[in-house]
């Protein structure tokens, strides 16, 4: 009985991370990848879905209450989050930033220690790329409205490069899909397909990008977990350098995309700053707690 309510509990937390992630992936620079790193569960998902054919119960039993969990984050709070975007964008993103920032001394401590040369190079080399990715402009303008041949393709590549950025830490989906002129008109059609309008042709767009979606986010998936199991420190450098570019990332996008207008007035400043405060201490604090739990873990099956 303690081994099932042990195992219910494991799937249950992988269900509520599973709907912070969903949620985190609404918002512009906020990166899914990272958001998994910082509840601690990257390397046992990215592990599951290698091993997904070799080890089909164990492996799905872990990747179903998350993906459940991500698809309930995302529908649950679409409008609410969207609505705050909009009216109070700034207060937003502040929080989530704040979430990531607080996890960051925990990731560290990965490779804290282990300090080399090329590892804080390679750091710095994927802070610089993830902030030399807030220069790319694009105008690309596709019409949804008519469903051609270029539309799919170009919906397949979107949804594979999605898949990429959700994979790889400190790389955003919604930023990529940003730059590639779809996240706004998904998050219409995903808007209109809850209210059932037009089923028919939105099933159509969203198709494409959802096969591009699975085929990419396994494709990465298999990578990182080689670089994982072969170039642990290395990646872990990497991953540093991505999530902490990934914060000025959320910032940049959101302040220069013209669907949001941005506050500055004193009161929407302080309540910035107090939700990035908060945000960073809800995290410092869950990730100080669980470690202090998992040391107490491991000192009692020793």
């Amino acid at each position: 009985m303690k081994n099932f309510f042990t195992k219910f509990k494991d799937k249950l937390f992988l269900f509520l991370k599973g709907i912070i992630v969903g949620v985190c992936m609404i918002v512009p620079g906020v990166s899914g990848g990272s958001l998994m790193v910082l509840l601690n569960i990257y390397d046992k998902l990215i592990d599951s879905v290698n091993n997904l054919f070799k080890n089909f119960k164990e492996s799905f039993s872990n990747l179903f209450p998350f993906a459940l969990g991500i698809g309930v984050g995302f529908v649950a709070l679409i409008y609410p989050l969207t609505l705050g975007l909009q009216h109070a964008p700034l207060i937003i993103v502040s929080l989530f930033a704040g979430l990531i920032i607080g996890g960051v001394p925990q990731l560290y401590k990965k490779v804290q220690g282990k300090e080399t040369i090329k590892g804080v190079i390679i750091g710095l080399v994927s802070l610089a790329l993830m902030i030399s990715l807030l220069f790319i402009v694009t105008n690309v303008s596709i019409d949804f409205s008519k469903l051609t041949l270029f539309l799919f393709i170009y919906l397949f590549i979107a949804g594979i490069l999605a898949a990429v950025a959700l994979v790889v830490p400190g790389i955003s989906g919604s930023s990529i899909m940003m730059i590639m002129g779809v996240y706004t008109p998904i998050l219409l059609i995903l808007g209109e397909l809850l209210n059932f309008q037009n089923l028919g042709h939105n099933i159509l767009i969203l198709l494409p990008a959802g096969i591009g979606l699975i085929f990419g986010f396994f494709a990465t998936s298999k990578l990182m977990g080689f670089l994982l199991k072969k170039h642990t420190i290395d990646t872990y450098f990497s991953i540093i350098g991505f999530v902490v570019g990934s914060i000025f990332t959320m910032f940049y996008v959101t302040i220069t995309d013209s669907e949001y207008t941005i506050d500055f007035s004193p009161l929407s400043i302080i309540l910035s700053i107090l939700c990035l405060i908060g945000g960073f201490l809800l995290t410092f604090l869950l990730e100080k707690n669980l470690s202090k739990k998992e040391k107490g873990e491991e000192n009692e099956i020793r």
